[in-house]
Parts: C-alpha cells; structure tokens; sequence
C-alpha cells in the first residue's frame, strides 16, 4: 500500500512539472533580446452583400378591341447592394390566364446579370394579347415569377444570393381581373 501512494505522489509530481514547464515559454540567455512578436494574421471577411430582386409592378393596359390586353411589369432590386451574376442564372416568367376559356399567354425573359442597389432590372411590355381575360364572369389573373438557376446559393458568389425570396412571385387575382375588365379605366397598375 505504501509503494502504491508513492507511485501516485511521483505522478502528480511529474504531471506537475510538466504543466508548468508547458506554461510559460523558456526565458532566452542573458543579454539575448527577444525577437518580435509574433502576432495573428488578420482574417479578411468575405464580401457580404445584401441583394433583393424583386417584383414591383404589373400593369395592365386595355387594347382597342374588347378582351385586348397588355402587360408591363419590372423588377427591382430592393437590395443595399449592387447585384452581380452570371448570364443565364436567373430569369423572369410571366402567365396571363383566361379564366373562361383557359388560354395562357406566356412571356418568359433572361434577368439581367447586373443591377445596383435601388435600380430598374427589367421593364417589360408584351405585345397586345387577343382574349387575355374574361370580362363578364371568369375573369382570369395574372402571374409572375422570378427564378434562379438551382445552384445560384452555391455558386460562391454571394452577389447573386437573393436576400429575400418572399417577394419574386406576384399574382394579380381574379376579382382584380374582373374588376379592371368590366371597369372604364384604360390602365391599371398594381403594385407589391
């Protein structure tokens, strides 16, 4: 019993010794002087950007024939910073419904690869669509969608990261449909 405390006293002692020896780096030889200092590289942040294409507007103008429409839309970005990708990773898709006989117009564009903060990134306008819209009963609406190429969050640039995805769909409903279609203005604009 007595060799088994002593072992354990001069394995505390050890463990001792080398804790303290590890504390604190050895002192150089006098009148030796110490070198400088090393210090710890800073680390550089990554480029942080905040961008936000968005959809702002629809617009509807009545043709000169009944059941003529036409569509402008823009985006935005809503974004504090400029935005910045690739050709072809992002683009805009439009759908006007008839919503008594079922027609579609479709109107699909190429989003631009650049925009600063607060700018215009599209503005379109279709051409004059035959039959857009019922305008008795059935209405119809209108959809437009904003969307990425699937690996545009892993593509290492954080310029093209899209900073709030809740406001790249809009879609104008039947009743506001209706309702511009039996009305008398020529133009109405709705806005997200």
């Amino acid at each position: 019993m007595f060799r088994t405390i002593t072992s354990v006293i001069s394995v505390a002692a050890t463990v001792s010794i080398a804790a303290s020896a590890m504390a604190a780096p050895p002192l150089p030889p006098s009148g030796v002087r110490p070198g400088p200092s090393i210090t710890t590289p800073k680390i550089i942040p990554s480029v942080v950007c905040n961008v936000d294409p968005a959809v702002a507007s629809i617009t509807l103008t009545k043709g000169g024939r009944r059941g003529q429409v036409q569509v402008t839309y823009e985006i935005v970005n809503r974004g504090r910073s400029a935005w910045r990708s690739g050709a072809n990773q992002q683009g805009v898709h439009l759908r006007a419904v008839n919503g008594n006989t079922g027609g579609v117009f479709a109107d699909d564009r190429v989003l631009t690869g650049s925009a600063a903060a607060g700018a215009s990134m599209l503005r379109v306008t279709t051409r004059m669509i035959e039959n857009a819209f019922d305008d008795f009963e059935f209405g119809g609406h209108v959809e437009l969608a904003i969307t990425y190429d699937p690996d545009i969050f892993i593509d290492g640039n954080k310029c093209n990261d899209d900073a709030n995805m809740a406001n790249n769909t809009f879609r104008v409903e039947n009743g506001d449909i209706l309702a511009f279609m039996k009305g008398t203005a020529r133009t109405r604009t709705f806005r997200r």
